[in-house]
Parts: C-alpha cells; sequence; structure tokens
C-alpha cells in the first residue's frame, strides 16, 4: 500500500492510482487493512478501492474472506429471498434460508480456526447482522460461512432450531480493479444497510480504520 498524501476526487484518485500504481487500494481480510492502516502512519482518512454501482445491483457475499458463493449451492426458502422488508440484505436460517433486513435481531453462531479445538460458538445474545459479525471477527473468526459449515453436525446441534443469522448478505459495493473479495469493514455509526447515497468508500484510519 502506498499512501498519497494530495487529496482528490475518487476519480481523480483511481486515476492517480491506475497511472502510479495499480488501483485504488483493495482489502482481502483483516490483515490487509492491518497493513493499510500501517502504510498510512497518522492519517485520519483516505479513500479506497471500494464504490457503488447506481440502481438494485446487489449480490450475494459470504462475510468469510475467501469463501465463494455461488448460486447453485444455495438453500433458498420458498419464495426466497423475496426482500419483503427492503431492503433486506442479511439472512437468518433456521432450517431453510430467509432474508431479513440487517437490523433486525437474532442469535448466531461464530466460526473459529479450530481455537481450542472447538470451531463454533452459539452466541445466545440478540444482534443486529453487523453486531454479530463484528463480534464473531472480534472474538473468534467470522459468522458461520458457507454450506459446509452451516450443514455440519456441530452447527446443527449448536444451532437446535433456533433462528440464527449466517453470513450471507448482499450489497452493491465493488472493487475497481474487478475483485470479488467479500471483505466489508464498515463504521457501525455509519453503516445503514444502503439507504444512504454514498457511492465511494473511505476508510476511517483514526476509528481503527473502519470504512464510511
Amino acid at each position: 500500500y502506498h499512501f498519497i498524501k494530495e487529496e482528490m476526487s475518487w476519480d481523480e484518485a483511481r486515476a492517480y492510482c491506475r497511472e502510479s500504481y495499480t488501483d485504488l487500494a483493495k482489502v482481502f481480510d483483516l490483515t490487509d487493512m492491518r497493513r493499510l492502516q500501517v502504510s498510512a502512519q497518522s492519517q485520519t482518512q483516505a479513500w479506497i478501492g471500494l464504490y457503488s454501482e447506481p440502481g438494485d445491483n446487489r449480490r450475494w457475499h459470504w462475510s468469510l474472506p475467501g469463501e465463494e458463493y455461488t448460486e447453485n449451492k444455495t438453500c433458498w426458502g420458498a419464495g426466497e429471498p423475496n426482500d419483503l422488508n427492503y431492503p433486506e440484505n442479511c439472512v437468518m436460517t433456521v432450517d431453510k434460508w430467509a432474508d431479513f433486513p440487517c437490523s433486525d435481531k437474532f442469535q448466531f453462531i461464530c466460526y473459529d480456526t479450530m481455537k481450542d479445538n472447538k470451531m463454533f460458538h452459539l452466541i445466545a445474545e440478540e444482534k443486529s447482522w453487523t453486531q454479530a459479525q463484528n463480534y464473531c471477527r472480534q472474538h473468534h473468526t467470522d459468522l458461520a460461512s458457507g454450506l459446509d459449515q452451516i450443514y455440519s453436525e456441530e452447527f446443527k446441534t449448536l444451532q437446535n432450531s433456533k433462528e440464527l443469522w449466517i453470513s450471507l448478505f448482499r450489497d452493491s459495493w465493488r472493487w475497481s480493479d474487478g475483485s470479488n473479495f467479500s471483505f466489508r469493514y464498515w463504521d457501525m455509526d455509519s453503516f445503514n444497510d444502503g439507504l444512504n447515497n454514498r457511492t465511494c468508500a473511505t476508510t476511517l484510519l483514526e476509528r481503527s480504520g473502519r470504512w464510511s
């Protein structure tokens, strides 16, 4: 990562980065995010290569970096996703999946890369999807992601027919170099489930690098 101190618009910054380097910064996971913060030193805010396309161009992603969403590997309930209370950009599961507003609150299961030989952790406290994701990333690895995790025996035993968030979400954000990275790191005060008019993302370096 290379921090450029000159102030520019997002389009100007992208053009500069493409001419002088490769593109605006993209972020694959928390390790990348920490590297970006180090490169920016004591700066407060900077553009990253994430932008939102106009119109309803939302795509589904798994929150866990590297877990790809594919249409033929899904388990939607009848008539789902239906976007009934638009926008319904996050997914709850009992047996089948249903889309819900991300501000709704459910219990959830965190995935952990075999910390203490325990892969899944049921969190009985109800939280919004973003709060649940944030909790899992702080204390474990991420929300449970992908069919292999969600339909494993360990997950189903913990779930025990409870309504739970899973890490599936959709948004209209894209990386300027065309990467399909699903990692998002929104500032909790700025995230409002796609209801604002922002089209370009910044990293708030004085707020742990969270995005706005």
